[in-house]
């Protein structure tokens, strides 16, 4: 799951991360991707209420400081994260970690997560920063990754733009294709910015793709999609 939720205000204006939580344990995926939590305790209250561990990637490379996170049913090791180019006044980071899955299945092994939230603006900077972010995160974690990989974000790109070219140019795969999904605003979804991408196409086979349509916990809609590691 990839999901991006609003510091945990959902359209209501009022807190939804027990929401949130009580979708993620219905919807039970093994590893979740989460963009714009408030600080490591909201990132710690997440993980009390899933029963998943959890890490924290700080965008201001502070604890009690906004950023991303990442839950997952399976023992982790934090690879670390790294600041991405930005061109607004927010702050963003790229984060990895290593779930290993051997005690969901003995033969699946390791793979290795990514999770991200791009630069939001529709500006030349902003775009630019985000096509430098693809090139950050070639640079600081999949050059040395020697695991299957998965990468969920807020992309704030669409399908059709340069940076998702960019994306697919050092081999990532969209999970969602060929499919005409929408994101944000969750209200009513005009547009895709949510993503969760794979690298390579000999490591993963796409089971299904879903976009949780209808959930109001957050300005964005959680994606779910379900991968196949295949061992070879």
């Amino acid at each position: 799951m990839s999901y991006n939720i609003h510091y945990g205000i959902g359209m209501n204006k009022e807190n939804s991360l027990k929401d949130i939580a009580g979708l993620i344990k219905e919807t039970a995926p093994d590893i979740v991707g989460l963009q714009e939590i408030g600080d490591s305790a909201m990132a710690a209250e997440l993980g009390q209420l899933t029963g998943m561990y959890f890490v924290f990637g700080p965008s201001l490379g502070k604890m009690d400081g906004y950023g991303d996170a990442v839950l997952s049913k399976y023992p982790i090791v934090y690879d670390g994260n790294h600041s991405i180019p930005s061109a607004s006044s927010s702050r963003y980071q790229v984060m990895a970690l290593t779930v290993d899955l051997s005690t969901k299945s003995p033969g699946l092994g390791k793979v290795r997560l990514i999770n991200t939230h791009f630069d939001w603006l529709k500006t030349i900077g902003s775009k630019h920063a985000r096509l430098s972010t693809v090139d950050v995160i070639e640079e600081a974690f999949f050059n040395t990754a020697a695991v299957p990989t998965i990468l969920t974000g807020d992309f704030n790109a669409e399908p059709g733009s340069e940076e998702i070219a960019k994306l697919k140019k050092y081999g990532w795969t969209d999970s969602g294709e060929p499919g005409h999904h929408k994101t944000i605003p969750s209200t009513h979804p005009t547009h895709q910015i949510d993503y969760i991408f794979f690298r390579g196409k000999k490591d993963f086979a796409v089971k299904k793709f879903s976009v949780l349509y209808g959930v109001l916990s957050s300005d964005h809609l959680p994606v779910v999609a379900e991968l196949e590691l295949i061992r070879r």
